[in-house]
């Protein structure tokens, strides 16, 4: 299902590991998260709360709304304090796919033999 998130909206991101653990010990999904923007082959750009922007880029079909007690939206730029055109360099930096988890994990492996 694809909810289309807006800039600024509050989101929870799904963690593929714990589909493949059995253990009920790992978090289901991770964040919350805000929405810095959505690249136009439809995968999210999203930054932690504190305005750290990730270097991931996060499917959609990962990504569900969070519903908080109080607050609906955050202004992304008072947030992450970059402008259009930054987040524009950031965006074009990242690989025409979106990763998993799971592959990053394994290319640092790699890298370590």
């Amino acid at each position: 299902m694809d909810f289309n998130h807006q800039p600024g909206t509050l989101v929870l991101v799904r963690n593929s590991k714990a589909d493949k653990d059995l253990s009920k010990h790992n978090a289901r999904y991770l964040g919350p998260m805000v929405v810095v923007r959505r690249s136009r082959g439809g995968a999210y750009m999203l930054s932690e709360l504190d305005g750290s922007v990730s270097r991931l880029r996060f499917a959609a079909f990962r990504v569900i709304p969070y519903a908080p007690r109080d607050i609906k939206r955050i202004p992304v730029h008072s947030l992450v304090d970059l402008s259009p055109d930054q987040l524009d360099e950031i965006e074009s930096g990242f690989d025409s796919q979106p990763r998993d988890e799971e592959e990053d994990e394994n290319e640092i492996l790699l890298e370590e033999l």
